[in-house]
């Protein structure tokens, strides 16, 4: 990845995930490539921290203990503050009625799990995109199914 610049500034990410050892693997990867990144546990943590650290991109597991994704998801929607965060589904759920149930709750991506590197930087590059077009992330722009391998 390692491509923050001007044409790939870094962006401010929140990974909320159970996986301690994926999530902070993500993180360190995310950090190299130059983003400013804070990692969640669970839900409840994601949306706590979200509030003060103010996220630009969410990747969120689906399958969080106590409180699922797709809750997190619609949480993010129903507050002014998150509602603009450009949600990322980490998930290995992948089947089609678990991406339209992504799209309803808020997601505009979906990236099944394991993910690679380059499917991150895709995803960055989305956002990126959208901000660029001033075109909120939560109108119109469909959730993506997992890429193959």
């Amino acid at each position: 990845m390692n491509r923050s610049s001007a044409d790939h500034p870094g962006r401010r990410v929140l990974i909320i995930e159970d996986n301690i050892d994926g999530a902070d693997s993500l993180r360190e990867v995310l950090q190299l490539d130059g983003h400013e990144v804070a990692v969640a546990y669970n839900g409840p943590e994601g949306l706590a921290k979200a509030r003060s650290f103010r996220p630009e991109v969410v990747l969120c597991d689906i399958g969080l203990p106590g409180m699922d994704g797709y809750d997190v998801a619609r949480a993010f929607r129903a507050s002014q503050s998150l509602k603009g965060a450009f949600l990322v589904a980490l998930s290995g759920y992948a089947l089609p009625d678990d991406l339209q149930r992504a799209r309803e709750a808020g997601f505009e991506r979906h990236i099944a799990k394991p993910p690679s590197i380059e499917q991150i930087a895709e995803v960055l590059d989305d956002f990126a995109s959208s901000k660029a077009c001033d075109d909120p992330p939560s109108e119109g722009r469909p959730v993506q199914p997992p890429a193959r391998l």
